[in-house]
C-alpha cells in the first residue's frame, strides 16, 4: 500500500488539483495527505468500497478488469487525473482494480472528508467530472484496440500514453508487466520491442525502455492513441488557470497538514 511522505510538497502537479480556483482548493489542501506508493501495490480493490481518493502527482496506475490472474488494461491514470473515480460519480463500490505500474506519489484524501467538502464547495466535484469523459473514452479504445489492432500498434498507443503521463522518456516497465496489461503473451512484447529498437524508435534498457524518437512512434501507432490524446486535451481547457482566469499552478501542499 501507499506510504506516507515524510518530505514537503512544495507545489501541486496534479492537473485537477491545479485547476480548481484558490478558494476550493485552500479547502481541499487540509485533507489531502502526501503519500508514495511502489510498485505493484494496489490503490483499490475491485467490488470493495472506495476509501479514499488518491490525486496522482507521480508514477503510474493501471485500471484492471477481470480476475487476479486473468485481467487486462482498460485505462492508465498519471498527474492527468486520479484514483476513485466512482465516489465522484456518487457511487462507493470500484468495478476495477487499480494497480500501481510505475511507482510515484500522490495526494490522498479520505472518501467521507472529500465528500464533505464536495457537498460544501460542487466546483470541485465539477472540476472532478471534468475528467471522466477522457476516461471513458479511455476505456472504450483500449477495448476496441485489442480487439482489432496489431500488437504493434497498440505496444506504441501504450507507451506514448505512459509517456503522455509521467513526462519522462524513459518508462520503468518490464516486459512480463506489458504483456500483463495488454492480455498478450510476453514474447510477443519482446519481439514487438526489438523491432521498435531496430528502427531506431526505442531503447530497452533493463527493467525500462526508452523512447528515442516520439515522432517515429506516433506514425507506428493506432488512430486509438490519438482520440484518447485529444479526449484528455479537451480536460486541459483550463489548465492552471483558475475560473478567475488566473493562474494557480503555484497551489502548495506542506506534508502532514492532513
Amino acid at each position: 500500500m501507499a506510504n506516507d511522505l515524510q518530505a514537503s510538497s512544495p507545489a501541486v502537479r496534479n492537473r485537477i488539483l491545479a485547476q480548481l480556483a484558490p478558494d476550493d482548493f485552500e479547502a481541499l489542501k487540509p485533507l489531502l495527505r502526501p503519500v508514495e506508493f511502489r510498485g505493484r501495490a494496489v490503490l483499490q480493490e475491485a467490488n470493495r468500497r472506495v476509501e479514499c481518493v488518491h490525486f496522482i502527482e507521480d508514477g503510474l496506475v493501471s485500471h484492471l478488469s477481470g480476475t487476479r490472474t486473468d485481467f487486462v488494461e482498460t485505462a492508465m491514470v498519471g498527474y492527468f487525473g486520479y484514483v476513485g473515480v466512482p465516489l465522484v460519480l456518487g457511487a462507493d463500490v470500484a468495478s476495477q482494480r487499480s494497480v500501481v505500474c510505475m511507482p510515484g506519489t500522490a495526494l490522498r484524501v479520505e472518501a467521507e472528508d472529500l465528500a464533505r467538502v464536495m457537498a460544501d464547495r460542487p466546483q470541485i466535484r465539477e472540476e472532478m467530472l471534468r475528467y471522466v469523459p477522457a476516461l471513458i473514452a479511455q476505456n472504450t479504445q483500449s477495448v476496441l484496440c485489442a480487439a482489432k489492432h496489431e500488437i504493434n500498434q497498440r505496444l506504441a498507443r501504450w507507451l506514448l500514453l505512459a509517456n503522455d503521463r509521467i513526462q519522462s522518456d524513459v518508462l520503468y516497465i518490464t516486459h512480463e508487466l506489458l504483456a500483463s496489461s495488454m492480455g498478450v503473451r510476453r514474447a510477443s512484447i519482446t519481439n514487438a520491442l526489438l523491432q521498435l529498437e531496430a528502427e531506431g524508435v526505442v531503447e530497452k534498457r533493463r527493467g525500462a525502455v526508452r523512447i528515442v524518437d516520439r515522432q517515429a512512434l506516433e506514425s507506428r501507432t493506432c488512430d486509438c492513441y490519438h482520440i484518447v490524446r485529444e479526449a484528455y486535451d479537451r480536460t486541459r481547457t483550463v489548465e492552471c488557470c483558475g475560473h478567475d482566469g488566473a493562474d494557480h499552478s503555484h497551489h502548495g501542499l506542506v506534508a502532514g497538514t492532513a
